[in-house]
């Protein structure tokens, strides 16, 4: 104390005039100092805050922390020894394998009060809510999904035969909002986004479609498909937008680069406060986008696609984008992303997908890790009838919105079958992403594997999984990872 005494006596009394002994200065010279380190401690906190990969998912009203235990699994639990595999310059180096467990959390069953939206007296429409994007949200689970009419298609495919007495917009975006446990706090509605319409054109889906959440930085953002009359040569072209949550405002994307005839499935990334697309996972090419006008720079590629269009090939070309990527921890990011291989016999033209769990880095971007199909129980692969038959023959799942709900725990918007909307549930990340990261650290690798080869380990399992049919494309893999 003595020596507090003799700081304080070197304490100037015009700084605290209404103190007349050298405790009393120190006291309050104490109490201003740890006002100083308490308020810088708000700063720090409130930076680490805003880096930190489960800001979203801890609100404080809700008193979420990053190791909270989820201790609901919902129903069709399913556990499973899961393969993976880690990916450097060279190619696949390693695989291992990691337990994780999926059930169903929560079923969107909101038919009815989207039915009665519509006034539709022939009854014309068939209704489907696909697409189910998720994110935390003003303390709460904001859900943006699309419903999808599907007797357009239906008759241009000639699977449904009758006319149609009235002309819907074939796709609308609705939005819903819910607490933790994925209960209702408000009424649902429909996204008054104008889109333009198929009137005058070849059979095209028109509205909003395929919607993804992604935060960047501190506002929140909808990255949405639409059909539209292309200004860049005039044809008629699914085209990627970002449509910004707060202000409403919609901006297309646009790349100097020569975009295919639709544009879907670019995975939004948000990488300390700067949106990016992962255009495609396998070439792995990168954009960075301008949220104000939607100009998008390349910013990664393979040096062959850095000089010549990249053309993509539903043969060759399989691991395509799902969710978006959430940082798990920096600079290791997660998502689910989806597979297709297209069949060739005895029945072909059919899709067969797949889902993985892929664990990328940024700064370079690169692929870090990809998982071998994720399992999910027979009897929720069955709960919905296959929409469109002509296109797909075997039950699948389809990974559209992802939260972090803490560091062991994921929980997966889905669509199954091109029907219906659910909320599966993902354990195991930890020890998933911890053997990723130690693996990955002691590679030290700063480069993804060559073009293909991820594209190569997903053909294989799927091969592996489903070998009833022969695919399309074997002509480009005539070697093994």
């Amino acid at each position: 104390m003595s020596l507090f005494r003799a700081i304080s006596k070197y304490i100037p009394r015009r700084l605290f005039p209404s103190t007349k002994s050298s405790t009393a200065r120190l006291l309050l010279l104490s109490l201003i100092l740890t006002l100083i380190v308490l308020l810088y401690k708000v700063s720090v906190t409130r930076k680490h805050f805003r880096n930190d990969p489960f800001r979203i998912i801890r609100p404080i009203a809700q008193g979420l922390q990053p190791n909270q235990r989820i201790t609901r699994d919902g129903s069709l639990f399913i556990k499973q020894e899961m393969e993976g595999a880690m990916f450097s310059a060279k190619g696949l180096y390693e695989t291992f394998v990691s337990v994780v467990t999926t059930s169903v959390i929560h079923n969107f069953t909101i038919h009815n009060s989207v039915k009665n939206m519509f006034t539709d007296e022939y009854n014309d429409n068939r209704y489907h809510l696909v697409g189910p994007a998720i994110t935390w949200y003003k303390n709460e689970i904001l859900l943006v999904q699309r419903i999808w009419l599907s007797q357009f298609e239906e008759i241009h495919k000639k699977v449904l035969k009758r006319r149609l007495w009235n002309a819907y917009q074939e796709n609308y975006i609705y939005t819903q909002t819910f607490d933790n446990a994925y209960n209702p706090t408000s009424k649902g509605h429909i996204l008054g986004i104008p889109t333009p319409i198929n009137i005058g054109f070849e059979y095209r889906s028109d509205g909003p479609m395929d919607p993804r959440l992604i935060w960047i930085g501190d506002t929140l953002y909808m990255s949405l498909h639409i059909w539209l009359r292309d200004k860049t040569d005039g044809g008629v072209h699914g085209r990627m937008h970002l449509l910004n949550w707060e202000s409403r405002k919609i901006v297309k994307l646009h790349v100097n680069l020569t975009l295919a005839h639709i544009e879907i499935n670019w995975i939004p990334i948000d990488v300390q406060g700067t949106v990016h697309y992962i255009y495609t996972l396998d070439p792995l090419i990168v954009f960075r986008t301008n949220v104000t006008t939607g100009h998008c720079d390349i910013i990664q590629a393979p040096s062959q696609y850095s000089r010549q269009p990249y053309s993509f090939r539903h043969s060759i070309d399989h691991i395509r984008g799902g969710t978006p990527f959430l940082e798990y921890r920096w600079p290791y990011y997660i998502g689910i992303a989806h597979s297709a291989l297209v069949t060739e016999s005895p029945k072909g033209g059919y899709k067969v997908y797949q889902s993985h769990l892929v664990v990328m880095a940024v700064k370079p971007f690169r692929i870090v890790y990809v998982s071998a199909p994720i399992k999910f129980h027979e009897d929720f692969l069955k709960s919905s009838p296959i929409i469109r038959p002509f296109a797909q023959i075997r039950p699948f799942v389809y990974p559209v919105g992802i939260i972090l709900r803490n560091d062991d725990v994921i929980d997966i918007g889905v669509h199954l079958n091109d029907n219906h909307a659910f909320v599966l549930r993902m354990r195991g990340i930890r020890d998933l992403m911890n053997k990723v990261i130690l693996l990955d650290k002691k590679s030290q690798t700063l480069r993804g594997p060559p073009p293909y080869y991820v594209n190569t380990y997903v053909r294989q399992w799927t091969k592996k999984l489903v070998p009833e049919f022969t695919y399309l494309g074997d002509y480009a893999y005539t070697t093994s990872v």
